[in-house]
C-alpha cells in the first residue's frame, strides 16, 4: 500500500465509534439481480459490432448470477469457520427488478416498464433455478441480501438514450445487454438515484419505495441496508429509505448538486441519521476481476490490518462481477480461488475473528 492509500485509509477508518477488542468481518458485494451482460453468444456479438467492452471488466465479465456461480461461491463461504464456529458471510446488495425490454420498445422507448428480478431468473435456463439456491444460502446464515435499487438504471437517461436511435445503445438494446460502452458519453445510465430537475427527484423517490416493496415480497423480510447504485444519492433521498426500514446508510457518497456537477461526503462510523439509522463504511477492498490490482489478496489484507487497528469492522467491497463464470468461467474460478485463500488467512492470523450481518453490526452501533 503507497503512503497516499495509507493516508486515505487511516483517515477513513480513525473517524467515529470504535469497537476496540472485537475483530469484525462482512463480505458487501453490490448488482446482484441485475442482467448485465445475457450470454457469451451476445458478447461475441457485440465485440464483433465494434463495442469495446473488453476495456470494462464489469461489461466483459459480469452476467446475471447462475446456479453454479451461487453453488460455488457457497462452497467457498462454507468451508472457513471464524471464532464461535460461524461460516463466511456476504451481505448480496441486490435489485429488485430489470427493465422489461419487450413492453419498452413496444412503447417506442417514451414508457418505462419493469419485471421484477424472480420473472429475470425464470426467463432464463441457466439461472430459473437460482432463486431457490438463494433461499437456501439465507436459511444457512451465509447469505444477507440487502438493498441496491429497484434496477441498476437511471430510467429518465437510458430511456433518452435508447430515443437518441444511436448505434451502440439499439444494439445492446436488442440484445437485452445493459454494458457501460453502449451508452452515449453525456447520459451515463448506471446511477439509478441521480437526478436532473426536481420532477426526476421525486420519480426517485417513488422508485426507492417501489424497490424495497419488491425487496420484501420477494424475500418475506426488510432491508436493513442501503448502498444505491454507483454510490449516487441525495441525502435528502435518505428519509424515504429511513421510512421503509432501513437502518445502516452508506457512509461514501456523491451527491448531486444542482450545478450539474457532485459532492462526495464523508460520515464518521455510526454517525446517526435521526433517531434510528446510522452511517457506516466499506473500509477494505477485493476485486480480482479489476486486473489492475495484481495482489487483490494482500492488498485486502493490509486494508483488514487497518480496520482493525482502529477498532472499526472490515467491511470488504467485492462485486458481483468476481463471481461470475457465465461468459468466463475462468474469471469465477480464479476469484473464488483467491476468496478462498483470503477468508483462510483471515481465520488464521485473527484467530478471534466474528464474521457478521449487516443487522448484527447495527445492533453493535446502535
Amino acid at each position: 500500500m503507497d503512503l497516499k492509500k495509507r493516508i486515505i485509509k487511516n483517515y477513513v477508518n480513525f473517524r467515529g465509534k470504535s469497537l476496540y477488542g472485537r475483530k469484525i468481518v462482512l463480505i458487501e458485494s453490490d448488482d446482484w439481480g441485475s442482467i448485465r451482460m445475457p450470454s457469451r453468444a451476445v458478447y461475441n456479438k457485440l465485440v464483433q459490432s465494434g463495442l469495446q467492452i473488453d476495456n470494462v471488466y464489469f461489461d466483459k465479465y459480469d452476467s446475471l448470477e447462475s446456479e453454479d456461480d451461487l453453488t460455488e461461491l457457497f462452497d467457498v463461504l462454507t468451508s472457513v469457520k471464524d471464532s464461535n464456529g460461524r461460516n463466511a458471510i456476504i451481505a448480496p446488495y441486490t435489485l429488485s427488478a430489470n427493465p422489461n425490454y419487450e413492453k419498452i420498445q413496444e412503447y417506442n422507448f417514451e414508457q418505462y416498464f419493469y419485471e421484477p428480478v424472480i420473472e429475470t431468473y425464470l426467463r432464463h435456463p441457466h439461472t430459473e433455478h437460482a432463486f431457490p439456491i438463494i433461499k437456501q444460502g439465507i436459511k444457512q446464515g451465509i447469505w444477507d441480501p440487502q438493498f441496491h435499487g429497484r434496477e441498476h438504471v437511471n430510467v429518465r437517461r437510458w430511456l433518452k438514450a435508447c430515443q437518441r436511435n444511436n448505434t451502440n445503445t439499439k444494439i445492446a438494446f436488442e440484445e437485452h445487454a445493459f454494458v457501460a460502452m453502449a451508452f452515449p458519453q453525456d447520459l451515463y445510465c448506471f446511477p439509478a438515484f441521480d437526478y436532473d430537475d426536481e420532477k426526476e427527484f421525486c420519480e426517485i423517490k417513488k422508485i426507492i419505495s417501489e424497490g424495497i416493496d419488491l425487496f420484501k415480497q420477494l424475500y418475506n423480510v426488510s432491508p436493513i441496508s442501503i448502498c444505491p447504485p454507483c454510490g449516487m444519492m441525495n441525502k435528502n433521498m435518505f428519509q424515504i429509505a429511513v421510512d421503509k426500514g432501513i437502518r445502516l446508510l452508506s457512509g461514501q457518497l456523491f451527491t448531486h448538486k444542482r450545478s450539474g456537477d457532485y459532492k462526495k461526503i464523508d460520515y464518521f462510523w455510526g454517525e446517526k441519521y435521526g433517531d434510528k439509522s446510522i452511517f457506516y463504511r466499506r473500509n477494505c477492498k477485493f476485486e480480482p476481476s479489476n486486473h489492475l490490482n495484481p495482489d487483490p489478496v494482500n492488498s485486502c489484507l493490509e486494508e483488514i490490518d487497518l480496520a482493525f487497528k482502529w477498532g472499526k469492522p472490515a467491511v470488504i467491497d467485492s462485486h458481483r462481477v468476481n463471481y461470475i463464470g457465465r461468459i468466463f468461467p475462468e474469471n469465477r474460478e480464479r476469484s473464488l480461488r483467491l476468496l478462498k485463500t483470503l477468508l483462510v488467512t483471515i481465520v488464521k492470523r485473527w484467530p478471534d475473528v466474528e464474521f457478521m450481518t449487516c443487522k448484527e453490526i447495527y445492533e453493535l452501533y446502535k
